[in-house]
């Protein structure tokens, strides 16, 4: 599973990172864990709001709202 944090780095998608970290870890997730950064990359995804979050390709359609919100993200790309 590819899991990438789409932000540029500000306290909320570092919060992010660290939350998705820990949870695929507790899930036992075989997870690459990266990030998309590059201003134009983020703009052609038309992506507004961050931090977002994109699990193998695909935007998770959520508001980031702490570890539960990507535990469920997490749970519902991994069935």
């Amino acid at each position: 599973m590819l899991i990438q944090i789409v932000g540029f780095g500000c306290p909320k998608c570092r919060q992010m990172t660290a939350d998705v970290t820990a949870v695929a870890g507790q899930l036992n997730l075989d997870a690459e864990i990266g990030h998309i950064d590059d201003p134009y990359t983020i703009i052609q995804m038309g992506i507004f709001a961050l931090p977002q979050l994109v699990i193998d390709g695909q935007l998770a359609q959520f508001h980031y709202h702490g570890r539960k919100s990507i535990e469920e993200q997490l749970r519902k790309a991994n069935t």
